[in-house]
């Protein structure tokens, strides 16, 4: 987290932090690691000027008004920056690889502009089904310093893994499924909706097995190859996200 933020320093940015809940004019506490962030790691002082975003599209301008132990107080003035949410949802699915793959995952399709990311185990993916409490935490972390390096007023909820053949047939949306002999993503975009959820989903190393294809399809899944080469699965679940996004919606 310390590289991150002192590069946003060094290159004349303002520091941003996530605060979850609704923010307002006045004089905001914020204790514990969202304060040892803010004087140990970007080593704000009184005076200095950072943002803060509640995940609800709104971003706030405050000011370090006093620091004691363990606890930064800032004056929270207005709103600064402002965007309604985007009118498609986009969801993905991502086949469990090695963590710190799948550590990457997590922050690349935040940067993307995932809403929701979740693993799931597959066939040929049948690791880490039942994740600790610690690496759920894990993961939400890595969203979050995801979301407030890249600029993000939201951020994405990371899922518990769940098995891919049971969330085919209850999924909500339009699901897309990579696959390498999909077709190509230009024609698999038109069928996706100008609103509401997309699910992408991404097979695990080796891809889904054709039974699970199979059943996706079955469901109404759309196939989709997301370029012309072969993608590992993180950088797939990335890529999808990518170009969900510049769909514009």
């Amino acid at each position: 987290m310390g590289p991150r933020w002192r590069t946003m320093r060094t290159m004349s940015r303002v520091p941003r932090l996530y605060v979850p809940g609704r923010l307002g004019p006045g004089v905001t506490v914020l204790n514990d690691d969202q304060a040892r962030r803010l004087s140990e790691v970007v080593r704000l002082r009184v005076g200095d000027e950072f943002r803060l975003f509640g995940g609800d599209g709104k971003e706030w301008q405050a000011t370090v008004a006093g620091m004691a132990r363990g606890e930064v107080h800032a004056r929270v003035s207005e709103v600064v920056r402002e965007e309604p949410p985007l009118p498609l949802v986009v969801e993905v699915w991502c086949g469990l690889v090695r963590p710190n793959r799948f550590d990457w995952a997590i922050e690349k399709c935040t940067e993307a502009g995932a809403d929701i990311i979740r693993p799931i185990v597959t066939a040929r993916a049948a690791r880490g089904e039942e994740a600790s409490a610690q690496r759920q935490d894990r993961w939400a972390r890595i969203a979050i310093e995801a979301a407030e390096q890249s600029g993000r007023l939201s951020v994405p909820v990371v899922e518990a893994p769940a098995q891919f053949a049971d969330l085919v047939g209850r999924r909500p949306g339009m699901l897309l499924i990579g696959d390498a002999l999909g077709p190509p993503w230009a024609e698999a975009a038109r069928a996706v909706p100008a609103q509401g959820r997309v699910v992408v989903a991404v097979g695990p190393e080796g891809g889904f097995t054709p039974d699970e294809v199979a059943r996706a399809k079955a469901a109404g899944a759309v196939l989709a190859r997301f370029g012309p080469n072969v993608l590992r699965t993180e950088t797939a679940a990335v890529a999808a996200v990518a170009l969900l996004r510049s769909l514009g919606r």
